[in-house]
């Protein structure tokens, strides 16, 4: 009786915490929840937060290389976000000579920060909600008509966006939601963004700046402190944060790189408080979180605990082991695939606490009561379509996990060898030049300078036979089932037939090839022929019955978005996360995800000191660094005699927050939003508010670093800095 008891009290408390919690807010939409904002602490008012008409908190985000956010923190440009988010243009900046992955860098002047060609930032203009006006004219549709039919009214909508005077809408281009209005300069995109599985729908307008440029990252023992021993853990160290810059024409208009531009002057940029935050605080998250599905019912669930996640952790942790084993060979090699094992680690050790979090709170079990609830008081056919289309389609699902994960983290050279189609399609029209060779060379060159020819046949080694006993030959991976049968079922004798002559394996032998447009060689290599196999295999046999599957899924999902919107459930009060703009709220506050086990909200550098003598190389400080922390030199930024790191809220995010800044009841950025503690990996699925906690770099933490330890005062002086 009294674990009965303990067990409604324990669900009671988790109810309560919930309602305020969870979700992520449109903010276009923050009437709907601003009086909870309120009642929770906030002192600004929904405008403050977003407008469309004049200057608003929105103003000083930004969506990130269109994966992470970042925000504004000067009136010249300058934007902090994430160190992982940064990471990809850090490394392509590091040499073994300039090794700033490890040893960090601070441009001492404009002129010495580092373009970041291919890096955009984006910034919301608009989200204007169009759902009755697209529903209205998609009703009576005939499904095989819908398709055709909401794609026009997309357009069509998206037109109708409004643009500053003498911009006019001049192009239908590709975005990365799909077709979408652009200006003819290409600064300005509209497009429709489908949430709810298309239930419900709203015109975005975005301005991207595209001339964005690297000012400085700590070095790696503050930037990756912890490493993958502590990614998605709490108590976490890390000081994930990088800092760059927004460049642009005389005008403040986006342009492309050159030397003459001017750093942007943003609309709005954030205030940092630097007086620290507490326990109980008010806090909130504002950025582009990418992904969340808490709508999916039971089988779906169950699919992903039973089937979908071992599958792809099986694939992870292979690549891991070869990452790992080559990296620690030689530091040219750590250099070169330090951005793509960050990649590979970061969803590998997601997915494993996703997987524990989902099995320990038994969701699909608590999914199923659910919907037996609301069975007793509508029909709930929509979950019955789902278990269907998983039991048929199951085996596709997991095919296209499966090539997914070969293709896209195994071996390198058959995917970037499937380019050579693109480029000998060139030469059969006789647009080969020299002009156009050396141009798409340095694409080629970019891919080089990154490979390493012993990773890659250790990764296809490992990989291959992964792929081979994980899916059906029917399915996937025939060709290499051919190859092993001529090698008499000998892996090693595969390897050498694929790769000791591959031209791909040579960048020399690659180029002389490239440059003069014999791609009679290069369509004829194993590695080539092996690509184009494995891909048609998949796009004749598995990707038209997955496509199938999605179609009639969505269909599924729309249905039980439907009927839990009718029904008003608590799921039907948000919208799943989707890569489009959302506030997210809670409290500062620690947690007690396990019994015996209390987490504290805060960390401080005596838990840094404490994890570096465990000798864990992950943990690894250099002396300088070693020494600030132990003779107590924290400048302005000491609290109680030691300095605050990170801390924990229950704000719930997701991947896409990772950069996005944690503001106070002022909209004070007290913050970094980097990752979310290993029991709340679960939480893009089920949002537990007792333990789902995000974490974030405390920002006085992020200001200790470039003051006292980088003596970058330059950027200091550009801030407004409450204290």
């Amino acid at each position: 009786m009294k674990m009965r008891i303990s067990f409604l009290l324990a669900a009671l408390l988790i109810a309560a915490w919930g309602h305020a919690q969870e979700g992520m807010w449109i903010p276009s939409k923050l009437d709907d929840v601003i009086g909870d904002m309120k009642a929770k602490g906030l002192k600004l008012e929904a405008t403050d937060l977003y407008s469309a008409q004049g200057s608003s908190l929105k103003d000083a985000i930004v969506w990130f290389d269109m994966g992470c956010t970042g925000e504004f923190v000067s009136n010249q440009g300058l934007l902090f976000t994430n160190h992982h988010c940064g990471f990809d243009y850090i490394q392509s900046h590091s040499t073994v000579e300039n090794d700033y992955l490890t040893h960090g860098y601070w441009a001492k002047s404009l002129n010495e920060e580092k373009p970041c060609p291919g890096l955009t930032i984006s910034m919301v203009e608009s989200i204007v909600d169009v759902s009755n006006e697209i529903n209205a004219k998609l009703k009576g549709s005939l499904p095989e008509e819908r398709a055709a039919k909401l794609a026009a009214l997309k357009m069509e909508y998206a037109k109708l966006a409004n643009l500053p005077e003498g911009k006019s809408w001049a192009v239908e281009g590709r975005g990365a939601f799909g077709k979408e209005w652009q200006t003819a300069d290409g600064a300005y995109a509209s497009f429709i963004r489908e949430y709810n599985y298309g239930t419900q729908f709203y015109r975005i307008v975005l301005k991207t700046y595209r001339d964005v440029r690297w000012v400085g990252a700590p070095p790696s023992d503050i930037g990756k402190f912890g490493g993958d021993t502590d990614n998605w853990v709490w108590p976490r160290h890390t000081g994930d944060f990088s800092v760059f810059r927004v460049y642009a024409d005389k005008n403040n208009e986006p342009a492309d790189y050159n030397a003459g531009n001017q750093p942007y002057q943003p609309k709005q940029f954030l205030t940092i408080n630097a007086k620290g935050v507490n326990e109980g605080d008010y806090t909130m998250v504002y950025g582009f979180p990418g992904r969340t599905e808490h709508f999916l019912p039971s089988p779906a669930v169950e699919f992903m605990v039973n089937d979908q996640l071992p599958l792809r952790i099986g694939f992870r942790d292979v690549a891991m082991r070869v990452l790992k084993d080559r990296m620690e060979s030689s530091d040219k090699i750590r250099i070169q695939y330090a951005a793509k094992q960050s990649s590979v680690a970061n969803a590998y050790i997601k997915w494993k606490g996703q997987l524990l979090g989902l099995k320990k709170f038994d969701v699909v079990n608590m999914k199923k009561e659910q919907e037996g609830d609301l069975a007793k008081r509508t029909n709930i056919q929509p979950v019955k379509d789902v278990d269907s289309l998983y039991r048929e389609y199951g085996a596709y699902i997991l095919a296209t996990s499966a090539y997914s994960e070969f293709m896209g983290i195994g071996p390198e050279l058959f995917r970037f060898s499937m380019r050579a189609k693109e480029w000998s399609e060139m030469a059969k029209k006789d647009t080969w030049t020299k002009g156009l060779a050396e141009e798409k060379w340095s694409e080629v060159a970019a891919f080089y300078k990154d490979f390493d020819p012993m990773t890659e046949r250790d990764m296809f080694f490992e990989m291959a036979p992964l792929l081979v006993s994980k899916v059906s030959g029917r399915l996937e991976g025939q060709a290499l089932r051919d190859a092993l049968v001529e090698a008499e079922d000998d892996w090693g004798g595969v390897l050498y037939n694929l790769y000791e002559e591959s031209v791909f394996m040579s960048e020399e032998k690659f180029k002389a090839a490239f440059m003069k447009g014999d791609f009679k060689t290069i369509l004829n290599d194993p590695v080539y022929k092996m690509a184009i196999a494995l891909d048609e295999q998949h796009a004749t046999i598995v990707a038209p019955k997955y496509k199938v599957f999605s179609q009639e899924l969505e269909k599924a999902l729309q249905a039980w978005v439907n009927i839990q919107t009718a029904q008003k459930t608590s799921a039907s009060k948000w919208c799943d996360a989707n890569s489009t703009l959302r506030v997210t709220y809670g409290k500062v506050g620690g947690s007690h995800p396990k019994d015996g086990v209390t987490y504290d909200f805060k960390t401080t550098s005596d838990g840094i000191l404490q994890k570096n003598a465990s000798g864990n190389p992950d943990f690894y400080i250099h002396p300088q660094l070693d020494s600030l922390y132990r003779n107590h030199i924290f400048g302005s930024y000491a609290s109680n005699g030691t300095l605050p790191v990170c801390y924990t809220g229950s704000n719930h995010t997701t991947g896409g927050n990772s950069g996005s800044p944690a503001l106070n009841d002022k909209g004070e950025l007290v913050g970094i939003n980097f990752d979310r503690s290993w029991e709340s990996t679960m939480s893009d699925v089920y949002f537990n508010p007792a333990i789902c906690r995000n974490i974030m770099v405390d920002i006085r933490y992020v200001l200790w670093v470039i003051d006292v330890y980088a003596n970058a005062d330059r950027l200091l002086d550009e801030m407004k800095i409450v204290k």
